[in-house]
């Protein structure tokens, strides 16, 4: 299982980016900015995921600062993309991040737990 977490990491570059795999759910932990310029880093990421099989997913955004409509567009796209067949949630979304999801009415759209271990336990 590692050699594939470093293979589908090779794919980043632009954004912190940590990955775990715990119980089959992807983990994602991000921090920094997520915009146009590496949210489609992210999208390829998350894809190469579902290549390889994997159906669930969390979002940590705890350290993320920033986000603009393109990370919305691929989280859209991540959702649709598992909403059959898997999960792809949100956790730890807080500060401008996550006034974007108010604004926007988002957050009536997504699944959004405080942390990571709601989100798991939620998951179970």
């Amino acid at each position: 299982m590692e050699k594939i977490h470093k293979e589908i990491l090779g794919l980043m570059g632009k954004i912190d980016i940590d990955c775990r795999d715990e119980n089959d759910t992807i983990i994602i932990d991000l921090a920094g900015q997520l915009d146009i310029y590496n949210s489609n880093d992210l999208s390829r990421l998350i894809d190469a995921y579902i290549e390889r099989g994997f159906k669930k997913f969390i979002l940590n955004l705890e350290k993320v600062t920033y986000l603009d409509s393109s990370t919305i567009s691929t989280f859209i796209h991540c959702f649709q993309t598992l909403k059959e067949e898997g999960r792809f949630v949100l956790a730890s979304l807080q500060g401008a991040p996550k006034e974007v999801f108010e604004l926007a009415k988002l957050h009536d759209v997504f699944e959004i737990f405080p942390d990571v271990a709601t989100a798991m336990k939620a998951n179970s």
